[in-house]
């Protein structure tokens, strides 16, 4: 009888241990879920999600996908004004391989920077590039950029935060991602317009500006399915939608990106 007693209390207890577990477990996961570093990560990969499905909305067939980050360096950083120790730093913390990397530098007048650039993980080429300006007698400033190309989209959510998280060791930093795709067939002015309006609708964006000309169509604006954004002329913007008809090729080339496109179009 004893015996069984004790073996039913030893039973009651590992109960109870494994409910304190598994609530230990749910408490940890829940301040990781709300800490800075995990709703970022997560927010990459939504805002990733969502410039996939406008692409693919246009009609067009993914080609690539671009991540820009950029920062104004805190004067307090070691080797601030010094922009081959800034790429060299920053593409250390990217793992940008050593193999193959490539290292140039430049000056002028008014500035003088380093690149650094190499492939991540031996299939994403990554530029960093550190640059010291002298907007004013007396007074320098220095920057960071990255910037990132890839081909698919299975790891430039976590990319993107990855940059975002190494940036912000510097200063207060801005990481715009591009999607871009092609749609085969040449679309005249009016169907330009009328599917980048289309996509900021699906997108429930509010329409800020628009820029037409020529072959080219760009719309930016502000959605609330993006985190971040940027303010320009007093206004909030995070989604920009840009497409280009190419009259040689007969294709049109669509772009998003969130909160702006950075890179040429």
């Amino acid at each position: 009888m004893l015996k069984k007693e004790l073996i039913k209390r030893l039973q009651s207890r590992k109960k109870a241990l494994w409910v304190a577990v598994g609530m230990l477990i749910a408490v940890s996961f829940s301040v990781l879920a709300f800490s800075p570093a995990c709703k970022e990560f997560f927010s990459s990969y939504r805002e990733e999600a969502v410039l996939l499905k406008i692409i693919k909305s246009s009609g067009a067939e993914l080609k690539s996908i671009n991540i820009t980050g950029w920062v104004r360096v805190d004067d307090k950083t070691a080797g601030a004004f010094e922009p081959e120790t800034l790429a060299g730093m920053v593409a250390a913390r990217l793992n940008v391989s050593e193999t193959g990397r490539k290292a140039a530098g430049w000056q002028n007048q008014f500035a003088r920077g380093a690149k650094v650039e190499g492939l991540v993980k031996g299939e994403h080429t990554v530029s960093v590039m550190g640059q010291v300006m002298e907007p004013r007698q007396g007074e320098t400033v220095s920057h960071i950029m990255v910037v990132f190309d890839g081909k698919t989209s299975r790891t430039a959510g976590n990319y993107k935060s990855r940059i975002s998280s190494v940036l912000d060791g510097y200063g207060d930093s801005r990481v715009a991602l591009t999607c871009a795709g092609t749609i085969n067939n040449e679309l005249n002015k009016d169907e330009l317009l009328e599917t980048a309006e289309r996509i900021m609708t699906q997108a429930g964006a509010a329409v800020h500006e628009k820029t037409i000309k020529d072959n080219l169509v760009s719309l930016t604006g502000f959605s609330p399915k993006f985190a971040e954004d940027i303010t320009y002329a007093g206004k909030e913007i995070n989604l920009n939608v840009a497409l280009r008809c190419d009259p040689v090729e007969h294709v049109t080339y669509v772009y998003a990106a969130s909160p702006v496109i950075y890179t040429e179009y």
